[in-house]
């Protein structure tokens, strides 16, 4: 079985936002550095889905959440779900944000 992950709608959505403000605001190369890098550290999730943290929210409907820094890009946080055979993208979020607050507004699907 081959090592994948799968990019929900928010998580391409928070992807096409953050690539757009970088290039906007720095540059267009820094915006498709970020995407590459975003990319990658998606297929490294992949092969290791349990690389990353345990978010410690409260919430135990979130105990299964697990979160991981972009390289390069220290404060973009993937939130993904470890799968049988790879990881669930689901956001791709700021670490200024508060994770628990934006959670509750947020729901992962």
């Amino acid at each position: 079985m081959t090592a994948r992950y799968v990019i929900r709608p928010k998580a391409d959505q928070d992807l096409n936002d953050q690539a757009h403000y970088l290039a906007t605001q720095a540059n267009p190369s820094v915006g498709h550095n970020f995407l590459l890098a975003a990319h990658e550290t998606f297929s490294l999730l992949a092969t290791q889905p349990n690389m990353g943290w345990h978010s410690r929210l409260k919430n135990p409907a979130l105990a299964f959440l697990r979160v991981f820094r972009v390289p390069g890009f220290e404060r973009m946080l993937v939130l993904y779900r470890p799968r049988l055979d790879g990881v669930e993208i689901l956001r791709v979020v700021h670490a200024s944000q508060h994770l628990e607050g934006f959670l509750r507004r947020d729901r992962l699907e």
